[in-house]
């Protein structure tokens, strides 16, 4: 229900939110290959909400350099252990909620080819921790771009990174039948959540929909990152 709300609310962190808090209990593998299917039916949901906002050149370019990336994360999904995975996970939400709610900005609007390297890293950060949409929301944010077109633009390159995301990852056995059976029960909470939080959304202010997102992100990272340290 908080990674629906998050993705109604603001169009980014619904993966984050999922993977982090489900790495607590389980390995990310796992509430990766949930993720993945449930981020394709939401980006479904939100199509039609955000089509006319979506900068379509921007996201093909984050596209290009995604593809290739994701193929070297599923790589180091399959060989590095698990706490140590775990760990990095956490510290890459904290780092990238922090930057996301201090407001970094970029100097100068990036070109072509630092959009293909945000989506280079994008992908690689997507098949090892699937959360290949918290280094783009926070290129965008830091590009200077609307509120309105990063949902538009982090929606639509969610759900052509998660076809391509389904399609690997079920080449390398993380995705399974139990995968699919778990989004299903899981997915009348995303409805509700998503449908609460685009409510929400529309009487929000640009800093006030990014404020409460990236501070439940911090909270289960700072979580994470103790609960591996500890166990």
């Amino acid at each position: 229900m908080l990674a629906s709300l998050a993705r109604g609310y603001s169009g980014f962190g619904f993966s984050a939110v999922l993977v982090a808090s489900w790495s607590l209990v389980t390995e990310p593998s796992k509430a990766i290959a949930i993720t993945v299917l449930l981020e394709i039916t939401a980006s479904i949901i939100q199509a039609f909400s955000v089509w006319k906002d979506i900068p379509w050149k921007r996201v093909a370019l984050l596209m290009g350099g995604a593809t290739p990336g994701m193929v070297l994360g599923i790589l180091v999904l399959q060989s590095v252990p698990v706490d140590t995975l775990k760990l990095g996970l956490a510290v890459f939400v904290l780092v990238a909620a922090a930057l996301l709610s201090i407001g970094w900005k970029l100097k100068t609007r990036a070109n072509k080819m630092g959009t293909l390297a945000v989506g280079i890293t994008s992908g690689i950060v997507n098949g090892a921790i699937g959360m290949g949409g918290l280094p783009v929301a926070l290129f965008l944010t830091a590009d200077g771009d609307s509120p309105a077109k990063i949902r538009a633009s982090v929606t639509a390159y969610f759900f052509l990174l998660d076809l391509v995301g389904l399609v690997l990852f079920s080449q390398a056995g993380i995705v399974s039948m139990d995968s699919f059976s778990t989004a299903a029960l899981a997915f009348p909470v995303l409805l509700v959540g998503m449908a609460l939080g685009t409510r929400h959304f529309l009487g929000a202010t640009p800093e006030g929909f990014r404020r409460v997102t990236l501070f439940m992100l911090m909270g289960i990272a700072l979580a994470g990152i103790v609960r591996t340290l500890l166990v």
